[in-house]
């Protein structure tokens, strides 16, 4: 899904990616996957956030003087149900609560809090019938 497109529908649908709005700093990380000798990791030092396991294709992490905004990409053949339903899940334990679980534009957006963590996330259909997952972390400060 083409950055600009991901802006349009974020925006379409009430929330804000920070991270994708923030200028570029010496601190920011991008990943790019197109080298096939590139393994990406999780970044380091993230809290308890409940992340979807899936292959990790794309992560952007910034910290930020408020906040530390991490975005990830991840890719799975699980369906777009069975993925809707383990955030529900994951979402509803562990201090987490959901704010707002809605389907904009044909696209289920659920967003998080836990005291000083957000999370939002979306999905999408991707290549040869896989599933991506945009999830954005945000650590206040």
């Amino acid at each position: 899904m083409s950055k600009n497109v991901l802006l349009g529908i974020v925006a379409f649908g009430g929330l804000v990616l920070v991270s994708l709005l923030l200028p570029d700093s010496s601190s920011d990380v991008t990943v790019n996957t197109e080298s096939e000798s590139t393994e990406l990791v999780m970044p380091a030092n993230i809290p308890n956030f409940p992340i979807y396991d899936a292959t990790l294709t794309s992560v952007r992490d910034s910290d930020g003087e408020e906040a530390r905004d991490i975005s990830l990409i991840l890719q799975t053949e699980a369906t777009k149900q069975d993925i809707h339903e383990w955030y529900r899940q994951a979402l509803n334990q562990d201090g987490w609560s959901i704010k707002s679980d809605k389907n904009v534009a044909g696209y289920q957006i659920i967003q998080a809090e836990n005291l000083n963590l957000y999370t939002s996330l979306q999905t999408a259909n991707g290549e040869g019938g896989t599933v991506v997952i945009t999830q954005h972390l945000k650590i206040r400060k």
